[in-house]
């Protein structure tokens, strides 16, 4: 499992830093761990699986969804 923080989320899909701490806040978004009070990592997998879900569609956007599909074309199936 590769863990990113939120930077690197920011950077490869599109969501800036401040709506991950919002969305933490708030109890939505993505899974995420919290290994400090100051220190949160994504894991990829999680991260691509939640902006995939179409639960989920009201928080994501259609150039997300392109980054996330381009991801998902490297990434092997877990089957």
């Amino acid at each position: 499992m590769a863990l990113i923080s939120p930077r690197i989320v920011e950077q490869q899909y599109g969501i800036t830093v401040t709506q991950l701490r919002r969305w933490r806040r708030l109890g939505i978004g993505p899974e995420y761990f919290q290994f400090t009070s100051r220190t949160v990592c994504y894991s990829e997998e999680y991260l691509h699986d939640w902006l995939l879900d179409p639960d989920n569609a009201e928080f994501t956007h259609t150039r997300r969804v392109e980054t996330v599909d381009r991801y998902a074309q490297k990434v092997p199936s877990q089957s």
